[in-house]
């Protein structure tokens, strides 16, 4: 951008660790020296929201809005106006191990969840005669080893109906178990009770346990056959094991599925309140968003403009990405560091034995609704 727009050569940008973003942000602004714009997740907005300055919907009208990206950065939309003007999206897909499913006569990944369950992972879990895992299908059942659990999670949650949480009158509305149809089980005690079942090892879908390795380094060692991570893993888990023969897919959803569902991380561009050239701040974003591609097709991650989406993107990677961006939806997380604390209990309350999936659930709920 800055070789075809000079205005750009005024900006002076700052890496700073993602670990050390919060305090740095909040003592920037506090000593009087706010950054004018910064990169924010969608899982940090509700964290950092009483800091922005939302652009009202008389610059950026709500039509205009959604016409121009798609659903999964709606998320940016609040009461108030827009917080963070979208760069990109970054959702969960499958990685699949050809050369295991080749080896068990499976010829292609999974696009179901009954193909999963009946067809792959039967002939691709295997135990020894006391119920010890030789080669694991799916790493689900647990939380602390499994990277990206609380995605797989919201993912089956909101596959089953899931409204995750939105904002009303009221303020934040913890929605996991609710879903606007009426269904045979709550939309979060149904992902629960499904997720944690492959750590039963009386299941017959045991396949993963606590004594696992992280889900992504059994994939990247060959000894895990599907692996759900994030699209921007792609680049890195080929740097750590370049002879892994492995694709990616779109992550399974119910046979008879009607409105697909997977969980996304959406970037966006946010002006602080505290910004001294908010003007200057908002001409930056809005080029930089519309300029995204450029960024996103090196990292492995989806631009966010429908007009972009549409071309159905240019590698194989990008196509399964772009297509999994569509259907993407993220979450209003109160606080991820809190969140952890509590799906991980949850999961281990359940797969101790000591609650069941309904009781887990309800508690959850509660504990995050005092979070926000």
């Amino acid at each position: 951008i800055a070789d075809t727009d000079k205005a750009f050569d005024a900006i002076v940008y700052q890496y700073v660790d993602e670990r050390s973003f919060d305090d740095e942000f909040v003592n920037a602004i506090a000593e009087g020296r706010s950054p004018d714009l910064v990169f924010l997740s969608s899982e940090d907005l509700v964290k950092h929201r009483a800091k922005l300055l939302p652009i009202p919907y008389d610059t950026i009208s709500e039509r205009d809005f959604k016409d121009s990206y798609i659903e999964a950065a709606e998320l940016f939309m609040l009461a108030e106006g827009v917080y963070a003007l979208p760069f990109a999206v970054d959702p969960l897909i499958m990685y699949w191990n050809r050369d295991i499913l080749a080896s068990n006569g499976i010829a292609s990944a999974p696009d179901s969840w009954e193909v999963m369950l009946n067809a792959v992972l039967p002939n691709i879990i295997k135990r020894d005669t006391a119920r010890n895992l030789l080669q694991s299908g799916v790493a689900f059942g647990e939380y602390r080893n499994v990277l990206h659990a609380k995605d797989m999670l919201l993912t089956l949650a909101m596959q089953s109906g899931s409204q995750l949480t939105y904002e009303d009158d009221r303020g934040y509305v913890v929605a996991l178990d609710q879903t606007p149809g009426a269904t045979s089980r709550p939309p979060m005690d149904a992902a629960v009770s499904f997720y944690t079942d492959f750590s039963n090892p009386t299941s017959q879908l045991y396949s993963w346990n606590r004594s696992q390795p992280t889900d992504q380094n059994a994939f990247v060692a060959e000894d895990l056959a599907l692996y759900f991570g994030r699209a921007s893993e792609a680049i890195s888990i080929a740097d750590k094991n370049p002879n892994l023969n492995f694709d990616v897919a779109p992550v399974p959803q119910g046979a008879t599925a009607t409105q697909k569902r997977v969980y996304g991380e959406v970037y966006g561009l946010a002006i602080p309140r505290a910004a001294a050239n908010r003007q200057g701040a908002f001409n930056a974003a809005r080029t930089i968003s519309r300029n995204a591609v450029v960024f996103t097709n090196q990292l492995n991650l989806a631009p966010p403009q429908r007009s972009i989406i549409n071309t159905g993107g240019e590698t194989a990677i990008q196509q399964i990405v772009y297509r999994s961006a569509l259907i993407a939806r993220g979450w209003l997380d109160p606080d991820s560091s809190s969140s952890d604390v509590i799906f991980t209990e949850m999961i281990e309350g359940v797969t101790s034995g000591r609650v069941r999936a309904a009781n887990a659930v309800d508690d959850a709920i509660r504990r995050l609704t005092s979070v926000y």
